[in-house]
């Protein structure tokens, strides 16, 4: 049986479109190697695909775009490794970051990991007690407290990555657009369920974690663009970072202070 030959102006729209979604794929590697090889890739790809459809019809497209595809995910997986490995070194050089930075970063941490461990225990502890749940049904203010302490411990979380981001990134925008992913997955993982069963409850506290997000974000960048002109650009987003988390920390604290306080049990009515 005759094989189809296909028209030249079919040919044309096939390569332009094939060529339209390969340089689509290509956005998976790291821009400085699309700058170097970008448009040569491109040219080898339109020329194969030409040369297979003139020689063996549309059919034999297909097994191009699975060998381009394996390709693709395999070289573009090590293209951003080796980035982030590049990336990292440049991290732990400590000759370009300060002292100061470094004090910083291990504060940060360990303010984090002391908070996260107290509201997580705050958690445990209260989560299982019947007076506990007794007490917030009667008090507002104690459940806004315990619901501040949650939300403000996922959110510090959040900005941690920033933290990360900055060290491995020199642009501002990808750091954001991780971080907007991350806050998804945290606010679905943390509340997510509650859209269905409690919609309104799901609202406040989704508001209340970007409200929080955002007003650190603020105070931080604010923070790095005033320390940029001493410590350079990348290590002042990261001092920035630190700033952000250490304001939803000051948050988190104050909201365990006031439930402690309400929660008390020689002056609560429960316990009395």
């Amino acid at each position: 049986m005759a094989r189809h030959r296909l028209s030249p102006r079919a040919v044309r729209r096939i390569i332009a479109f094939s060529a339209w979604l390969y340089i689509l794929f290509l956005r998976a590697y790291p821009e400085p190697f699309r700058r170097d090889f970008g448009s040569r890739m491109v040219q080898v790809f339109r020329d194969s695909c030409h040369d297979t459809l003139r020689r063996h019809g549309l059919a034999a497209i297909i097994p191009i775009w699975l060998h381009t595809l394996s390709d693709l995910i395999n070289n573009a997986c090590l293209e951003r490794w080796q980035q982030l490995q590049e990336g990292s070194h440049a991290m732990i050089n400590a000759q370009h970051f300060p002292r100061r930075l470094w004090i910083a970063l291990a504060t940060t941490v360990i303010a984090f990991a002391v908070s996260l461990v107290a509201s997580l225990n705050l958690y445990l502890i209260e989560d299982a007690s019947p007076l506990t749940q007794a007490a917030y049904s009667a008090s507002t203010l104690l459940r806004v407290s315990y619901d501040g302490i949650y939300v403000s411990a996922l959110a510090s979380g959040v900005v941690m990555c920033a933290i990360a981001g900055y060290a491995l990134l020199q642009r501002t925008m990808p750091v954001m657009i991780g971080l907007t992913l991350v806050g998804f997955v945290v606010v679905m993982g943390g509340f997510g369920g509650l859209i269905v069963r409690h919609p309104t409850s799901f609202l406040l506290l989704f508001a209340t974690f970007m409200v929080l997000t955002l007003i650190s974000l603020l105070v931080g960048r604010g923070a790095a663009a005033r320390m940029e002109p001493a410590l350079g650009h990348r290590a002042a987003m990261m001092l920035g970072a630190c700033v952000s988390v250490g304001s939803l920390l000051l948050v988190n604290v104050a909201a365990q202070i006031v439930h402690m306080l309400l929660l008390n049990p020689v002056s609560h009515p429960l316990y009395m």
